[in-house]
């Protein structure tokens, strides 16, 4: 919009937005300007790049490409803005509910190439660590907008709570990183140090403030702080450099209590499970060296789940289980208790509250500061207030006619000072108030007439990084003119290492470039999307940083070879054509021991051995979710390519997209058919989106799916674009089976290719895993590699048990660890 008049420029939609309308989370809390191109996160997990003058899209990038898993089937979604500092747009995701694992990413502007070469994972792998109970445990997200500071060259995030939030059985001890601020070095991703903000979180309470960074005058001296406020009601000052404590819980709110939760026991807990401080940021005025916060001082009473509902529950990805047994938030206190709103200022100097105002409602927006000693701040009774900096007098006020949740924003054009703000609140904001999204803009010497406030009830419920690719036969005869081919090699042996929390979980190890069997110095290597800014040195090496707590295979790859010689010598055309896109492996994988093998009664080989890291035996197969496959055809019975169809439980509480429809109309999509209610059959909101066109059911419909089942879905859409599905036409069929996750152990022979197992069983829970191998293998010498896979199986999959040998690999995907360990085979 123009920033003046308010008139409308440009308007941009993701293609897919009808996706989108049957999400259950529909926020998005802004956009990202970095280096002359605005940046938009999208709900489905990417990242659209526009140009900010014509609102043109210039490219969408999945956040996956870098982020492994990162995908809103795996309970992600982008519910906020990025942060853009020294050439790089710095992501993080929401997903705690669905048990996510929390990460922070760094991508290059404007190639989106990663600009770190791992994500910065919070908390520990899945189903490790605290995380072994169950697949629904995870947590620490960075769900709002982390913070840079250039003068240390940091990031400083905060973390949401660990999950199940209301069931810490399930994750026993503090949960380490979650609920915390973490200082990351921004040029390489690794952590610095990190504080925990509040150990063992029951009350499901996030550190969620944007982290603020300033100069202040502490025991007479400027010192560099980084301070936050958390859902818990507490604030917290770091030494920006080196993390040691300046003030800790100092109390924003007026009431602080959360007792232990009880199961099946009504607990008061204040303040609620929204905060406190939620996203909205704080702000810091170097006249004052005050902190102002703006917050919800609020109450609600939770009723922790049995055990006898735990078990109900399958704890299976998707299957969501927060272990609150009255709602996703509780309920109010019967007592007559008014949830209100506070803004409130810190002397950073003393580290206590200098003043402290009440509003009506809960304060979810945040204030601004100016220079002139004014203050902005926006209510949930949608009063927008000016007030003094210094001693928190309200000296104007608004009344928008909606709930606010929006900071404000302070801004100048041609001399002429505005401020805006957003109005028309969220879900969780005083009554709602989402009817309206409005933008709201003054001047001095603007209208004075106010708009009726809102009607709040009591207690009411609340360019695309291309890489390059060598052409293989063009190479190979590169290769032979030259001499000999370009090769990438990586070290062996490497080993998944145990998660540590004060560590950033990655070891530096070297790979390495050759030519016709000769060292190559100056070729620059890619390692998945990371390319290495170093090029190869005197040896041919190079450096990547491996994250060593998850077996994967890492491909590196040589995408520029200009400067690069060989015996000191520039390497000739045919040299270079050799070299690049020549690619190899970093590979990592569970230790594997105690290997043996015997030739059986039949001549077969029967090979065994134990996987384990550390002294703990990796996750065992498990069941992840359910499948839900189908067809989607239109009016005339025609199949419907690019449909993808979303299924929501009617508690709102987990959703998910399929991918999108092939030509035969044919779509897949994992199902969990369960919600907090424990109904059966489960009762679920279907949708269907082709582009921009949305497809739903009537208001009042629903389809009724078996309880932790997978189903056949057949759809035929409507004649008229956007019109209501029917009900009667929408019959899921049960199917047996469900989608597994494993780990399948294996073999390569001399040439490289995969020896078919006769039999295979599934690595047992302490790690032990068995081949039975044909008798051709007889006399070979073997490697082994190991493949992380997700699978349909109509039978159970279980730990020691059998592998369908119909989910074997007949070749190994580019990711899968390979040259692990090696045996000679008996004749």
């Amino acid at each position: 919009m123009n920033a003046a008049s308010g008139a409308l420029i440009w308007h941009y939609a993701p293609s897919n937005i009808a996706t989108f309308l049957n999400y259950g989370i529909v926020a998005n809390r802004g956009v990202t300007y970095c280096d002359g191109t605005l940046f938009l996160l999208t709900l489905d997990m990417t990242i659209v790049a526009l140009d900010p003058a014509t609102g043109a899209q210039l490219a969408r990038v999945p956040i996956s490409r870098a982020v492994p898993g990162a995908q809103s089937n795996y309970g992600y979604s982008e519910t906020s803005a990025g942060e853009c500092a020294d050439g790089r747009l710095i992501v993080g995701a929401a997903g705690s509910e669905y048990g996510a694992r929390g990460f922070v990413m760094a991508y290059e502007v404007p190639s989106l190439a990663p600009a770190w070469a791992n994500p910065f994972w919070t908390v520990p792998p899945n189903d490790t660590e605290w995380r072994r109970d169950a697949r629904i445990v995870g947590g620490g997200v960075i769900w709002t907008t982390p913070t840079v500071d250039l003068t240390t060259g940091m990031l400083y995030i905060g973390t949401g709570a660990a999950t199940p939030p209301y069931y810490p059985s399930l994750r026993p001890g503090s949960d380490p990183r979650a609920d915390s601020l973490i200082a990351i070095d921004l040029a390489t991703g690794r952590m610095d140090w990190w504080q925990q903000l509040l150990p063992y979180n029951e009350w499901s309470y996030d550190a969620s403030q944007p982290p603020l960074v300033y100069t202040a005058r502490i025991g007479g001296r400027r010192v560099r702080v980084v301070s936050i406020a958390t859902m818990e009601g507490v604030w917290f000052a770091f030494n920006a450099v080196t993390g040691a404590p300046i003030w800790q819980r100092v109390k924003v709110l007026d009431n602080v209590e959360h007792p232990n939760l009880q199961p099946g026991v009504p607990v008061v807990v204040y303040p609620s499970s929204l905060g406190g401080l939620n996203y909205s940021p704080a702000s810091y005025d170097p006249e004052t060296e005050y902190v102002y916060n703006a917050a919800s001082e609020t109450a609600s009473v939770l009723v922790q789940q049995t055990s006898v509902e735990e078990e109900r529950q399958a704890l299976l990805a998707g299957d969501v289980f927060l272990g609150l047994a009255n709602g996703d938030y509780g309920q109010y206190l019967a007592s007559g208790w008014h949830d209100y709103g506070s803004i409130s200022a810190i002397d950073v100097a003393t580290g206590k509250v200098v003043w402290k105002i009440d509003t009506p409602q809960p304060e979810r927006g945040g204030p601004t500061t100016t220079a002139s000693g004014l203050g902005f701040d926006g209510g949930g009774d949608g009063v927008l207030r000016a007030f003094n900096a210094r001693t928190g007098q309200v000296l104007w006020s608004f009344q928008t006619g909606y709930q606010i949740a929006d900071g404000p924003t302070v801004y100048a054009v041609n001399g002429v000072e505005f401020v805006a703000i957003g109005v028309g609140g969220t879900a969780t904001s005083s009554n709602g108030g989402t009817q309206a999204s409005q933008i709201q803009v003054f001047a001095l010497g603007g209208s004075s007439a106010q708009a009726a406030p809102p009607t709040i009830t009591t207690n009411a419920p609340r360019a695309v990084y291309a890489p390059r690719a060598a052409h293989a036969p063009a190479a190979a005869a590169a290769a032979a003119a030259a001499g000999g081919a370009g090769r990438v090699s990586g070290p062996a042996g490497l080993v998944v290492s145990a998660w540590d929390a004060n560590s950033s979980n990655t070891e530096p190890v070297a790979g390495r470039v050759t030519l016709g069997g000769q060292p190559v110095v100056g070729a620059v290597v890619r390692v998945d999307g990371w390319v290495d800014p170093s090029p190869t040195d005197a040896a041919g090496a190079f450096s990547y940083p491996l994250d060593d707590t998850t077996p994967a295979r890492h491909v590196a790859t040589v995408v520029a070879d200009n400067d690069a010689t060989v015996a000191g010598r520039r390497l000739s055309a045919a040299q270079r054509a050799a070299l690049l896109g020549a690619s190899g492996g970093i590979s990592v994988g569970y230790q594997i021991s105690g290997l043996s093998a015997r030739v059986d009664g039949a001549g077969d080989v029967v090979v065994s051995g134990r996987l384990s890291v550390g002294s703990q035996a990796p996750p065992t197969v498990l069941l992840y979710s359910y499948l839900l496959r189908g067809v989607v055809t239109g009016p005339g019975g025609a199949p419907v390519a690019g449909a993808v169809i979303t299924t929501r439980t009617n508690d709102r509480q987990y959703w998910t997209q399929s991918r999108p429809s092939g030509a035969d109309g044919a779509y897949a999509s994992f199902l969990v058919a369960a919600d907090q209610e424990g109904d059966n059959p489960v009762p679920m909101e279907v949708g269907v989106a082709v582009g921009g066109t949305a497809y739903s059911l009537p208001a009042a419909d629903e389809v009724n799916f078996a309880k932790l089942q997978s189903d056949v879905l057949n759809i035929q859409l409507p004649a008229a674009a956007g019109a209501t599905l029917t009900p009667a036409a929408i019959s899921p069929q049960p199917i047996p089976g469900g989608i597994y996750q494993g780990l399948l152990v294996g073999v390569v022979g001399g040439n490289g290719g995969v020896i078919r197992p006769l039999s295979a069983s599934w690595p047992d829970s302490s790690g032990r895993f068995r081949l039975v191998l044909p008798a051709a293998a007889r006399g070979l010498t073997v490697k082994f590699w190991q493949d992380n896979r997700q699978f349909f199986s109509a039978t159970a999959a279980a730990a020691g048990g059998p592998v369908n040998l119909a989910d074997y690999p007949s070749t190994l995907p580019a990711d899968a660890p390979q040259d692990l360990a090696t045996l000679s085979l008996p004749h």
